[in-house]
């Protein structure tokens, strides 16, 4: 579903500013609902959020599978999502997942499982990837139409989602403590004080770096990663197929950094190595529009999926592992929402410049808005360590000498 629609839509005559519009009101429906739905799971549990909204795509799916009405199609995007933003489903399920998957573990280990999760998820991602070649299958082994071969394909993934939930229904969920805690007002400052005090928020000064941070973040997705496959049909003419060939290199590429994440983030430390890493990607992302071929861009993007691999899961656990345990849904909830907001705006802006045949305006977007998250992650939390590198730091005081 990141790959397909975005290359399909075009060929039946869609501009990509309307392309970007549906992706982008997915990404508005789940940055209004983030926040309540964060401080939902916190406060009622993170298993029922995890598990509701990740069904809600099996609805979205289908409607994409039933029709090519535009507003239906930006209905569908606002339930569940079809891009990498989502839409409601994700606002309930991304929120209370990383909190639930930081309960099983200890914050030695918890980077670690963060880049095995990631692991996962860069597994699928590219299988879904390969998948995009699953219409034209479809179409040559049983004489579809190009619309009841998309179809059909948009159905599978309706029942891929339903399967996704079952594990979830395995999982013991610990309660954090009910116990409020009076949030200090050395942490924060001014009206933002306030509004933490109000909402018995404890780390708001770190939630306010966050929020910045992953609001740069999604300008970046949203500006030309999420429209990706579309760059590539537009300006090289590629098809689906091929473009969802490229994306699952480009992801599957990721999984061989996963093993690098622990040695890395032992020998660098946990800031500067997801904001190094995210600075070098960067780098191969603002080479992509000077690309002679389609290989060479494709070649790029690997390259900077790759380096995104490893920085990304590295500032989840880092958040996860410095923020109160009782209010971790509700930080996440607060930071998707900048990240959501922004990453709107940013496909709206990529779509619309695409639309208009500038073909090289949204990497300026895109490569600004990381490379700014990126060297404020450093400026911000440079001095701010997690609970595992301070127990190392202790350890390594407490060792004996001589």
């Amino acid at each position: 579903m990141n790959v397909v629609p975005l290359v399909y839509l075009v060929q039946v005559g869609y501009n990509p500013s309307v392309i970007g519009t549906i992706y982008a009101l997915g990404a508005v429906a789940n940055t209004i609902a983030y926040i309540p739905f964060g401080i939902l799971a916190d406060r009622y549990g993170r298993k029922f959020f995890v598990a509701v909204g990740g069904f809600l795509p099996f609805f979205s799916y289908a409607i994409f599978g039933l029709t090519l009405n535009p507003t239906w199609l930006i209905f569908a995007s606002i339930i569940g999502g079809v891009g990498l933003a989502g839409g409601l489903g994700v606002a309930m399920n991304g929120t209370a997942l990383l909190p639930l998957i930081t309960e099983t573990t200890t914050d030695k280990n918890r980077t670690l499982v963060f880049g095995a999760l990631q692991g996962f998820w860069v597994l699928a991602v590219t299988i879904g990837s390969l998948l995009s070649f699953l219409p034209t299958l479809l179409s040559s082994i049983f004489s579809l139409s190009s619309y009841t071969a998309h179809s059909y394909s948009y159905f599978v993934m309706s029942t891929f989602v339903a399967f996704s939930i079952v594990p979830i229904l395995f999982v013991r969920e610990k309660r954090a403590s009910e116990k409020v805690v009076t949030p200090s007002t050395s942490s924060t400052s001014g009206r933002f004080s306030k509004i933490s005090q109000r909402l018995q928020i404890v780390s708001g000064r770190k939630i306010l770096y966050f929020s910045i941070l992953f609001a740069f973040a999604g300008l970046g997705l949203g500006s030309i990663v999420q429209l990706m496959p579309t760059w590539y049909a537009l300006r090289f003419g590629a098809s689906e197929t091929t473009a969802g060939l490229w994306v699952a290199i480009a992801e599957a590429s990721g999984i061989l950094a996963i093993p690098l994440i622990p040695k890395l983030v032992k020998r660098q430390g946990t800031v500067f190595t997801s904001s190094a890493t995210m600075i070098l990607s960067c780098v191969f992302l603002a080479l992509m529009p000077f690309s002679a071929s389609f290989e060479q861009a494709a070649i790029f993007f690997v390259i900077r999926a790759t380096l995104t691999t490893i920085s990304w899961p590295i500032l989840q656990s880092y958040m996860m592992g410095i923020v109160s345990e009782r209010e971790r849904a509700t930080v996440t909830g607060i930071t998707y929402t900048a990240w959501g907001l922004t990453s709107s705006i940013g496909t709206y802006i990529g779509g619309t410049f695409l639309g208009e045949g500038q073909l090289n305006t949204p990497f300026v977007f895109g490569v600004v808005g990381y490379l700014i998250q990126a060297i404020l992650l450093f400026l911000f939390f440079r001095k701010i360590k997690p609970p595992e590198e301070l127990e190392l730091d202790l350890g390594s005081r407490e060792m004996p000498t001589g």
